[in-house]
């Protein structure tokens, strides 16, 4: 009924329709009940578990408002496409609590996993830069609405420094693997070290999309360099924090050692 944009169907069966949206609202006040219950008997699972269960609990929220709002709409204000989005989106609200993190040491995890994916789609990125290849060269669409770079648009000196950015990037993604990890790993740790983490890598994951998109050109060196050294220092509160919450392993501090080699070693240049 909902997905056929037919009002006479609902003249025909007001009472099924009712009850539709009854069901839906009712799954909906068990859920927020059973997130309230969450919250306050794990009142000191640290922030982070707190923040993505409560995202989570919004986003479903929203999802199913704006599905009654759609269902209770007329056909010809677009109830019919408007409810098949709405469902869509509450299908998914209810899909991620199945991922939810179930403790606090997770929510960390969670947190430093969605920092991770951006950090590693510059990677990706970057990783072509100076290795142009014929076949490469050749399916790749120039015109002058084309954004894209290739190697040609670098001086040799900007090349030398995407390149030395490149490797440092690397290294970047060969640390949060190291740091995560563990994390994920341990089911206890000492919070209160472990949870500012969170916020020193999303100071890194800013810098490091920084210098994705500063080494392509005009490269502002200087940019740059405060880039890579604000994401060693945001590097380096990360493996404190992983440390002090005595959950690090020898990997973690082989990645780290690595990293901080490499960022130290990072040499750009002035045209």
């Amino acid at each position: 009924m909902y997905f056929n944009d037919d009002d006479d169907a609902f003249d025909e069966d007001d009472d099924a329709a009712r009850s539709v949206l009854a069901a839906l609202r009712d799954a909906h006040a068990a859920l927020t009940l059973e997130t309230a219950k969450t919250l306050e008997a794990r009142g000191n699972a640290g922030r982070c578990f707190r923040e993505e269960i409560s995202n989570l609990a919004r986003a479903s929220c929203e999802a199913t408002k704006a599905t009654i709002r759609a269902a209770c709409a007329r056909a010809r204000e677009g109830r019919a496409a408007n409810v098949r989005r709405g469902v869509g989106a509450v299908w998914e609200a209810s899909k991620a609590f199945a991922k939810a993190p179930k403790d606090a040491v997770r929510g960390v995890a969670a947190g430093l996993v969605t920092c991770a994916r951006f950090v590693k789609d510059v990677d990706d990125e970057m990783r072509a830069l100076g290795e142009d290849e014929e076949g490469a060269a050749a399916s790749t669409r120039t015109d002058e609405d084309d954004l894209r770079f290739c190697d040609d648009d670098f001086s040799e000196t900007e090349m030398a420094n995407a390149k030395a950015l490149r490797v440092f990037v690397k290294e970047c993604v060969a640390l949060l693997k190291a740091l995560i990890l563990p994390t994920v790993k341990e089911k206890t740790a000492r919070l209160e070290a472990l949870e500012p983490i969170v916020d020193a890598c999303l100071e890194f994951q800013n810098c490091v999309e920084e210098i994705g998109a500063g080494a392509y050109p005009p490269q502002d060196v200087d940019d740059l360099k405060v880039h890579v050294r604000t994401a060693r220092e945001a590097g380096k509160k990360m493996f404190e924090c992983v440390r002090d919450a005595e959950i690090g392993d020898d990997e973690t501090e082989n990645a780290f050692a690595r990293f901080d080699e490499t960022g130290a070693s990072v040499s750009l240049r002035v045209d």
